[in-house]
């Protein structure tokens, strides 16, 4: 068979098009269960990471009210009476004034007060800025990431306003092998994308039952619906959702969070 016939230039195009349409189908478009295993599923450390700043509800509100246009005071109308520069103070004014100045000289810098210690936290956070940015099912619910709430196992103050809200998230799903001695917990994750697919890691939080948790298979998805709460686990706060509600559900457009 010549090399330039038609028969051979086809059978060139065949060896080198099977194997890789093969590849293409054979080859899985998601991580395995194995694959999300070996990257530290199981040793998560809660509200720290490359992406906290993202993620973290508190910080992404302070980056909105900063963002927010400044609103400037209002000019006096031409109406209004305004001091002249030159007028004179009434009598008596200049005479406490100088006597409050003289006595501030005075002032041992030691008895004033030490300025407050900056606050660890990434600022104050209350129940409207939590309503102001995160969307609410028909419910009330509030609709939240896994790596949101991962996060918020970092911030005090967004704790105290999350503590007790319902919310919900779609997330997938494999069992609990920490801290579930009596089988009441699964753990659902997001894969969040670090620069590339390759390289994108698991994100997770527990979902507690109260009683045996159910039963889904490996890697599904599922909705969960449930009260946020936290746990002092070992030397972390541990973000948990307290199920009410729990079904199966089609993975989103987005599988992967970048």
């Amino acid at each position: 068979m010549e090399e330039g016939s038609w028969i051979g230039r086809l059978t060139a195009i065949l060896i080198l098009a099977v194997p890789l349409t093969l590849a293409a189908v054979r080859t899985p478009d998601q991580f395995s269960a194995n694959a999300i295993l070996n990257k530290n599923f199981y040793t998560p450390n809660y509200g720290t990471g490359a992406r906290a700043e993202q993620f973290s509800l508190a910080n992404k509100m302070e980056a909105a009210k900063a963002a927010a246009p400044k609103t400037t005071a209002p000019k006096a109308d031409a109406g209004t009476a305004t001091a002249k520069p030159d007028s004179a103070p009434p009598p008596g004014v200049a005479t406490a004034s100088a006597a409050m100045a003289d006595g501030a000289k005075k002032v041992n810098e030691k008895d004033l007060p030490k300025p407050a210690q900056e606050s660890k936290s990434y600022g104050t956070f209350t129940l409207e800025d939590l309503k102001a940015q995160v969307p609410q099912s028909k419910d009330g619910n509030f609709i939240l990431e896994v790596p949101e709430l991962y996060y918020t196992g970092g911030d005090v103050e967004v704790q105290k306003v999350l503590t007790g809200q319902m919310v919900e998230t779609i997330a997938q799903v494999l069992p609990e092998k920490v801290n579930n001695a009596e089988g009441h917990r699964l753990r659902i994750f997001r894969m969040l994308v670090q620069c590339c697919a390759a390289d994108a890691r698991p994100y997770s939080v527990p979902v507690d039952f109260g009683k045996k948790a159910p039963e889904f298979k490996e890697m599904a998805w599922i909705k969960v619906v449930g009260k946020m709460g936290y746990k002092k686990e070992g030397d972390q706060t541990v973000p948990i959702i307290e199920a009410t509600k729990v079904e199966e559900t089609t993975a989103p457009d987005n599988a992967m969070i970048y």
